[in-house]
């Protein structure tokens, strides 16, 4: 006698209590999956996010003298002539109080070169005709917009200014958006010229150089150029990747997307006791059209291959819905206001879920070894039972 998977699934789930069993059994199943799905995608999700906002405002590598100021000259320029190294643009970084409406806070003020500033780190801003622009954060601490008014004050140690600090007011160009809560709180972009003018620093004085190398596929590849580009570069200098200084904490969420993937373990096994309860539950009440099917003729090991085949699907179909909760979960920590962070606490305002081929695997095949281990398990009592016991229902 020859029987189908599908008709003996049928034969097992013939009922209501059955079908609906088998339903809330996969729902625990696919939501417990979903769970670890979403939490070590919300691990990446942050770590990738705070990797291309750093970008976002850094460009590649960042170029500092120990000493402080120096020379944007050729030497510098000269790094362009590297095949791997795209673009290199002076940054002027100065420390300074925005004021606004007898609110004051520090700020870091950036004179940049525009047009090379936007091919470093792709941030696009107006501040043509003395205007500046402002981050995201600030505006909305001030209540700003575009067209309004700031005043920036500087410390002076010009003896014409005589130690007193310079103040300016400056109409706001543009509005930007790093993405990193600190960075959008403290940031303000000016032009070069006009903030060396202001600062009667020398022309072409700088504190630091961004460059931007040609593309890469990995971090790894980025630490390459950087040892590259190291050796050509006075031992005066220090050169560092965009994300530097938030390393430590990137360090951190590996750690602990790996130690909760562990922790979040307990959440399958709980699903897995509903599973251990359906398969109960079906050899209590369906154990004899399961011998009955071996007296007409089928073997165990089919009945053992259609057994471990069932759980094999429910796995699947759990894993399927468990991909849509997913999905699911990610729309709702992008929009619901519900879900939005304190940026000065986490760095980041909003988190989305970013999952990875090697997350999917890791997740599915432990879940699948834990299905496996119960069909094992099931196969073994199974084996246990004659076939008279079986039609009698005389399980131990």
């Amino acid at each position: 006698m020859k029987l189908g998977f599908f008709s003996f699934l049928r034969v097992l789930l013939d009922g209501k209590s059955s079908r609906r069993f088998l339903v809330g059994v996969i729902g625990s199943f696919a939501f417990s999956i979903a769970v670890i799905l979403s939490t070590i995608g919300l691990m990446d999700g942050f770590e990738s996010t705070l990797v291309k906002s750093l970008k976002k405002s850094s460009g590649d590598l960042i170029l500092k003298r120990g000493s402080g100021f120096f020379l944007f000259d050729q030497a510098i320029l000269d790094l362009k002539k590297l095949k791997f190294v795209e673009q290199v643009t002076p940054v002027v970084k100065i420390e300074a109080f925005a004021i606004s409406e007898s609110k004051a806070s520090g700020v870091l003020v950036k004179g940049i070169v525009p047009s090379e500033f936007r091919e470093v780190t792709d941030l696009d801003m107006d501040i043509s005709d003395g205007s500046i622009a402002i981050g995201k954060e600030l505006a909305i601490k001030y209540g700003l917009k575009i067209d309004d008014e700031l005043s920036l004050t500087f410390a002076s140690k010009q003896k014409n200014n005589q130690g007193n600090p310079v103040t300016r007011s400056f109409v706001i160009g543009s509005i930007v958006e790093h993405k990193v809560y600190e960075k959008d709180l403290r940031f303000i972009y000016i032009s070069n010229k006009q903030l060396l003018k202001l600062l009667n620093l020398k022309q072409n004085t700088t504190n630091t150089a961004l460059i931007k190398v040609r593309e890469y596929q990995d971090l790894d590849n980025l630490d390459l150029y950087k040892n590259k580009l190291s050796k050509k570069i006075d031992h005066d200098f220090k050169l560092t990747t965009f994300w530097d200084e938030y390393h430590v904490l990137l360090e951190a969420v590996e750690v602990e997307k790996f130690s909760i993937s562990l922790i979040l373990q307990l959440i399958v096994i709980v699903a897995i006791f509903n599973i251990i309860a359906f398969i109960i539950f079906i050899s209590e009440k369906k154990s004899q059209e399961l011998f009955l099917l071996r007296v007409l003729g089928i073997n165990l090991k089919s009945v053992t291959k259609f057994w471990m085949l069932m759980l094999v699907f429910l796995w699947g179909i759990s894993s399927f819905l468990s991909i849509g909760l997913t999905y699911t979960f990610d729309f709702l920590i992008r929009n619901l206001s519900f879900f939005k962070l304190p940026g000065d606490v986490y760095v980041l305002s909003r988190l989305g879920i970013d999952l990875k081929i090697d997350d999917y695997i890791l997740v599915f095949g432990l879940s699948l070894v834990w299905i496996l281990l119960i069909g094992i398990l099931s196969i073994i009592k199974l084996r246990r039972k004659t076939l008279l016991q079986g039609l009698r229902q005389e399980f131990s």
